[in-house]
């Protein structure tokens, strides 16, 4: 029995095809990014387990501040500036995310109305950003991951504070050029997430997936966008192997065998990771031996853009600048956002990677914002048609 969980996350099935590739000028250019939610949350994880009932709020609170003053707005302008500069035939977004509010909250009557009072909408920004440069970008998939509102500090009265609701809805979106058709989109939430007790709420932080097919000059590929679990430590790095072996087994699942498969995303894995034993509690997996999503990729026959390259310039780093996205002096120091290709029978003739916004004159001009806090990856692919 071990050896057959083993086997399944360390493997993918190709099963029957859905379209037939056809030729033509078989080259493609794709760009993963991680646009940044604009806070980190885990703060509010730990004041779940402060006794003090204004501990989450005022984590929260101090999240939501943290967001408004990384300003997706000014970041959105950064972003499409590189956008518009490498014109990507496709493009995979993670953490695409809406921020809302609901003054006062309901939160304490057990969120009878869902906060909808949209502050932020970061797809709808950074669309219109698109837009203002000449950009035609459409979506050609999303995925609504986690859903998650919880209290903050609204204000204070002479009777105590006032608590709203503040509501954080995370999505994977897959953006196509215009004039590129695709089909057969297939994007849905992973089996198994994670799920923390914030103060008897049951918060899940679910994650997604985007597939497509699209014809880029007449030549068929897969299109893959994802955002796993982060690594680190159990339960999460059990659940980023057990994510990615449903990710790989559902690509092969909903794949033509015949086409390259293009899967971009924030994998949360970087190179160096080696397989582990897992300690997470999660049953059937407690003992065994996993591979991280990086390896797993490798295993399942994918390659890396970033090696596949005749020369390499750089470490490729892409994780992570400080949550204020503000220090002109910070290093990346991991590489967990990747593009993978499965050639299926076409062969790569030439890859050409590139890390964008990992610079400090990347920066936006009014405040001095890097456009994310993960530099983004772009890669141009020729195949042998």
């Amino acid at each position: 029995m071990k050896t057959k969980i083993i086997a399944a996350l360390l493997a993918v099935a190709s099963l029957a095809p859905l379209a037939q590739a056809k030729g033509g000028d078989d080259k493609i250019k794709v760009l993963s990014r991680n646009i940044y939610l604009g806070a980190d949350i885990f703060p509010v994880l730990a004041a779940a387990q402060n006794p003090d009932p204004l501990a989450v709020p005022l984590a929260v609170t101090e999240v939501f501040q943290t967001a408004q003053a990384t300003n997706f707005p000014e970041r959105a302008a950064a972003l499409a500036d590189e956008i518009a500069r490498h014109s990507p035939d496709v493009i995979g977004l993670q953490e695409v995310s809406i921020w809302s509010t609901q003054i006062p909250g309901d939160f304490l009557a057990g969120n009878p109305t869902a906060a909808n009072d949209t502050v932020y909408d970061f797809l709808a920004i950074l669309q219109a950003n698109l837009q203002a440069r000449g950009m035609d970008y459409e979506v050609a998939a999303s995925v609504d991951n986690a859903d998650i509102e919880l209290p903050f500090v609204a204000g204070v009265t002479a009777q105590g504070p006032i608590l709203g609701d503040v509501r954080l809805q995370d999505r994977d979106v897959t953006l196509v050029r215009s004039g590129i058709q695709y089909s057969n989109e297939f994007s849905g939430n992973f089996t198994y997430n994670g799920v923390v007790d914030i103060n008897g709420v049951q918060a899940s932080f679910t994650r997604g997936y985007n597939m497509i097919d699209v014809n880029v000059k007449g030549a068929e590929y897969r299109f893959v966008n994802t955002h796993l679990e982060v690594g680190g430590s159990e339960p999460f790095k059990s659940l980023q192997a057990v994510q990615m072996n449903e990710l790989l087994t559902l690509v092969g699942a909903t794949s033509n065998p015949n086409i390259p498969v293009i899967m971009v995303g924030d994998f949360n894995s970087d190179p160096r990771e080696e397989a582990f034993i897992g300690q997470s509690g999660i049953p059937g997996l407690d003992g065994l031996q996993l591979a991280p999503p990086y390896l797993q990729a490798l295993l399942g026959g994918y390659g890396d853009t970033w090696t596949m390259q005749k020369k390499i310039k750089g470490t490729g780093y892409t994780c992570c600048f400080d949550d204020a996205v503000s220090d002109e002096t910070a290093e990346l120091s991991s590489r967990i956002d990747h593009v993978f290709i499965k050639e299926n029978g076409r062969p790569v003739g030439r890859s050409k990677s590139k890390v964008l916004g990992n610079s400090a004159a990347d920066m936006t001009d009014a405040s001095d914002l890097y456009p994310s806090d993960h530099a983004g990856v772009y890669a141009k692919i020729r195949f042998i048609d």
